[in-house]
């Protein structure tokens, strides 16, 4: 390809080039031989980045791929997380979230809601709604890419991304386990339910101590259903629901705080404000200089 726009990164390029940048410094700077060899990874992926530049598929899984690929590395770079947040703290700070749980909401939540609804059918569903994160986002993504093109699922991705990368960002600084690790699983009735075991059975596989402070999976999801919603106000009232559900199951199934679930609420808005901020801002560079791209 050739010709200076084919060749400039897309926003999400920079956002997940910033991501690896400020994390394999953190690791070269405060983690030893581990840190150093995290920190070569990242080096080599953000150089990959810079190569992506002038691969601009318009169509098909290619054109998915180049606009959604930051997404598709978030679970590799989640599995890091539980060794990049013992280099700048040996601490967990689920004291701290403890105590604002009780000043906000007088209580402990992520206790309390599923000793005050102990019914199997909904803990069910609520699990459910905790299962289903894992199809809200490539519902925000596919979905926009299927009813208005290329360019609203890059929008979307872009904010998907950059909520899981401040999430994770976050994790490094201050980690949180989360009740999982500091609380008794849930027993009686609701421990027996089918969704519950399938549920809790990944989490005890697949899950990086230290990542509860904000919830990544509320911010995420969120901020790709409010971006979806921008480009195609259908998908944000058919995901409405289903965002809300794993909204409440995060904290009835004791996996987050009831303040990591607001502060991943929080964030998701926040991320997708800022994004269309910096988007606004461009747009008016962009006219300013006479209809040319910005630098």
């Amino acid at each position: 390809m050739s010709g200076g726009g084919t060749r400039r990164l897309l926003p999400v390029d920079r956002v997940a080039i910033g991501y690896f940048g400020c994390t394999g410094l953190i690791a070269l700077v405060f983690g030893g031989l581990t840190g150093a060899g995290i920190a070569a990874a990242h080096a080599i992926a953000a150089f990959g980045i810079t190569r992506l530049a002038a691969w601009r598929p318009r169509a098909g899984l290619a054109a998915v791929a180049r606009g959604a690929y930051a997404v598709l590395l978030t679970p590799l770079l989640y599995a890091e997380l539980a060794i990049l947040n013992r280099f700048l703290t040996q601490r967990y700070f689920d004291a701290t979230v403890q105590a604002w749980d009780a000043a906000v909401f007088g209580g402990q939540p992520s206790i309390d809601l599923s000793a005050w609804l102990p019914w199997l059918s909904f803990s069910e569903v609520l699990h459910l709604g905790y299962f289903g994160y894992y199809a809200i986002i490539p519902a925000t993504i596919l979905g926009v890419f299927a009813t208005r093109g290329l360019e609203a699922l890059q929008r979307t991705a872009l904010a998907v991304a950059a909520a899981f990368f401040v999430s994770y960002l976050i994790f490094m600084f201050f980690p949180v386990a989360g009740p999982r690790y500091e609380f008794a699983q849930i027993g009686g009735e609701i421990g027996e339910g089918t969704l519950f075991g399938i549920v809790h059975g990944i989490l005890e596989t697949g899950s990086s101590k230290g990542t509860a402070f904000p919830s990544s999976h509320i911010a995420a999801s969120l901020a790709g259903v409010v971006a979806a919603g921008r480009e195609d106000r259908r998908w944000f009232w058919l995901l409405l629901i289903p965002e809300l559900a794993l909204t409440a199951g995060t904290v009835y199934g004791r996996f987050h705080y009831a303040t990591d679930a607001l502060a991943g609420i929080l964030l998701g808005l926040l991320v997708c404000a800022a994004l269309r901020a910096a988007e606004g801002a461009a747009a008016g560079a962009r006219a300013a200089g006479g209809g040319q791209p910005a630098a």
